[in-house]
């Protein structure tokens, strides 16, 4: 059968069409919309690292390592339009932090454990995601081997923080965080002034998705690769997901390392 290639800019606008159409209804359960933060803690460290990213957002790494647990934190700024495609994460758990909301973020009920076989039609199928309009200061989770992603579909640049756990499957990399500061570290694009930013190039677009199995990541190249439909009905199973006591676990290592613990190192 022949697959129908989209670019990723066409695959973005065919899902903001959907939602600006109507054709897909965005629904904020409840247990969703309580799911919130006030604050989320960031390491002070001296210098962070700043990374333009393939799919556009602004990044500002930084890393903790202590015992029994490696993460990295990225606060973002996601531009009108901006966001990545529909993506797996093998050696990664993560949450999504947005402090002012506005963004549209997305995610499967099923999951694909197998990195040599990702989601698409023609290996271990496609799959709903299932899209959700984020409130500010909530907090989602999503676990490893599920579809997701997210989009800004509004006409202001938003502020995202990222937070990636270490998973236990995950073999080691050298900052010991699931190799997701390594994955944008080889394909994203260093910046020196924040207000002067870099190209993103083609070649960075394409090491975004050919890269991303050597750090875990199953990343599509188009939108509707991975994905077959799109629901803002979220089911039971979603509106429950969380992971409290491994987040609860990062607050208290940051807090720890903020307050002079040498046991922690940030980065």
């Amino acid at each position: 059968m022949k697959t129908l290639r989209l670019s990723p800019l066409l695959s973005k606008l065919c899902l903001i069409l959907l939602i600006v159409l109507g054709t897909l209804t965005i629904a904020i359960p409840k247990a969703l919309a309580i799911s919130t933060l006030d604050n989320f803690p960031h390491p002070n460290i001296e210098k962070t690292e700043k990374i333009l990213g393939p799919a556009g957002e602004i990044f500002e790494f930084s890393t903790c390592n202590a015992d029994g647990i490696g993460f990295t934190i990225a606060e973002a700024q996601i531009p009108p339009g901006a966001g990545p495609l529909p993506h797996i994460h093998h050696y990664t758990n993560e949450w999504f932090w947005t402090p002012k909301g506005g963004l549209q973020l997305f995610q499967s009920v099923e999951e694909y454990p197998d990195l040599e076989n990702p989601a698409t039609d023609e290996q271990a199928g496609n799959t709903t995601v299932y899209t959700v309009n984020t409130e500010p200061n909530q907090i989602v989770y999503g676990p490893k081997y599920r579809v997701h992603g997210f989009a800004n579909t509004t006409t202001e640049t938003r502020p995202l923080t990222f937070i990636w756990l270490e998973d236990g499957i995950s073999p080691e990399y050298e900052l010991h965080d699931g190799g997701i500061r390594e994955y944008f570290q080889d394909v994203g694009i260093p910046i020196k002034d924040l207000k002067h930013l870099p190209a993103i190039t083609e070649e960075s677009k394409i090491e975004f998705v050919s890269h991303a199995p050597l750090y875990g990541i199953n990343q599509s190249y188009y939108f509707f690769e991975y994905v077959d439909g799109v629901s803002g009905k979220l089911p039971t199973s979603l509106t429950k997901l969380e992971n409290d006591q491994s987040l609860n676990r990062i607050i208290d290592t940051i807090n720890a390392y903020n307050q002079g613990d040498a046991t922690v190192k940030c980065f």
